[in-house]
């Protein structure tokens, strides 16, 4: 198995010497030979007309579209943070989403309408995230695959086609650099869902969102909340006995 970092995006040490062997009961003992495959490096995901779903699922049009522009720019205390039209995710480690909507029935206010309410099943959500900053992100999102309707350089606008036939299914995939990207999915899984830039450190200056699916049916989601319950418990007695503070977005 190998591991191929794009040093077109981010240099890393050894990036085209990643490798692992994975053997079965009964397979061969030899070190593998092969060689791995060839390709020039770009800071690009893989062509969207080459991932077609095999087992094909179309998308329908959207119940709620919603868009955010991607900027950066310094706080108040000129910390540099990154902004969806004007908003930077903040969370509080003693303060989990979760947990704070099972016992009080609500989500947490800390990052306003970047905490989405979604209240309702098997609607079409439409996420059309764009950036005039010429730099690419990865962005994932859990508790879902979505569908990549349509992707490309500048801003998006009405006249852009999208694609729901048999679009394809990710659970990550590329913001083009100054460019925008347009996401779907159903709301079949109820949860709460972080979407967010895949690169660390963007994400800890508040590149992130949350999605809080069916609210109604998300505490019949948790099957032992006493597991919940404790292990927040135990983060809670670290945290003050080592004076643990968020110094960034939470996440």
């Amino acid at each position: 198995m190998r591991s191929d970092n794009q040093n077109a995006c981010a240099a890393t040490i050894q990036a085209l010497d990643i490798k692992g062997i994975v053997r079965y009961v009964g397979s061969p003992g030899a070190t593998p030979t092969t060689t791995g495959y060839n390709y020039t490096g770009e800071c690009v995901d893989e062509p969207i007309a080459s991932l077609v779903p095999i087992v094909a699922l179309d998308a329908a049009n959207d119940d709620t579209e919603l868009t955010y522009d991607i900027t950066v720019a310094p706080n108040s205390a000129n910390l540099f943070k990154w902004y969806l039209s004007g908003t930077t995710f903040q969370s509080q480690y003693g303060d989990p989403t979760l947990v704070h909507l099972i016992e009080n029935g609500t989500a947490p206010t800390y990052s306003g309408n970047l905490i989405l309410d979604m209240p309702d099943a098997e609607e079409w959500i439409y996420i059309i995230v764009e950036s005039g900053v010429p730099v690419p992100h990865p962005i994932h999102l859990h508790g879902h695959d979505f569908n990549i309707l349509a992707e490309g350089a500048g801003s998006f606008d009405s006249s852009v086609a999208l694609n729901l036939k048999n679009p394809a299914r990710r659970d990550t995939a590329l913001l083009p650099a100054a460019g925008y990207i347009v996401l779907a999915f159903k709301t079949d899984n109820p949860g709460v869902w972080l979407m967010h830039c895949h690169i660390g450190w963007h994400t800890s200056m508040g590149f992130a969102l949350q999605i809080v699916e069916q609210k109604s049916k998300i505490p019949s989601t948790v099957t032992d909340s006493c597991v919940l319950q404790n292990t927040c418990s135990t983060w809670d007695n670290y945290a003050t006995a080592n004076d643990i503070q968020v110094l960034d977005s939470g996440v």
